[in-house]
């Protein structure tokens, strides 16, 4: 074969381009992996935290009300709000479950979310057992309007 790779000059040549392609390739992963894209930290503030508070607020209620159908149905959650007797839509807020998660899980979110930081606020029947053990304070995962997920702990209202 008269190929100009056949010789061992060209077999070199190829094998030098490679290399040089390996560690290019190589060198932009790293550097990547040593810089990566710095992202814009979650909504904080007194704004954030309430709206958390709000929305958690209205979370802790919808998994204490599927605790007790749950408690009271032979550890059956409901298949819907409509089930449980729970109004999905409030004059500010809209409310959604899902009770084939494991724990189940509850979501609140405003109903129109412009100019609001926060758009919805989610957390499962973990919470309650978070809460009795911390003074009425719990977590739960709120999303922001650019859809970022950002832990907030929130405290329970009194008297619940």
């Amino acid at each position: 074969m008269n190929s100009p790779w056949s010789s061992r000059t060209g077999r070199a040549v190829a094998l030098f381009l490679l290399c040089a392609i390996v560690t290019a390739c190589g060198n932009d992963r790293s550097s990547a992996k040593a810089n990566p894209p710095s992202r814009p930290a979650p909504p904080a503030g007194d704004v954030a935290q309430k709206e958390a508070t709000l929305l958690g607020g209205d979370v802790f209620l919808l998994v204490d009300r599927l605790a007790a159908y749950a408690a009271a149905n032979q550890r059956k959650y409901p298949a819907s709000l409509r089930t449980a007797g729970i109004d999905s839509l409030t004059p500010k807020v809209a409310r959604q479950i899902d009770t084939r998660a494991r724990p189940p899980m509850a979501l609140a979110m405003f109903r129109n979310p412009l100019g609001h930081l926060l758009t919805s606020c989610r957390g499962t029947t973990d919470l309650l057992e978070e809460s009795a053990l911390n003074d009425g304070q719990f977590t739960v995962t709120c999303t922001d309007s650019e859809g970022r997920s950002s832990p907030y702990k929130v405290q329970r209202a009194s008297g619940r």
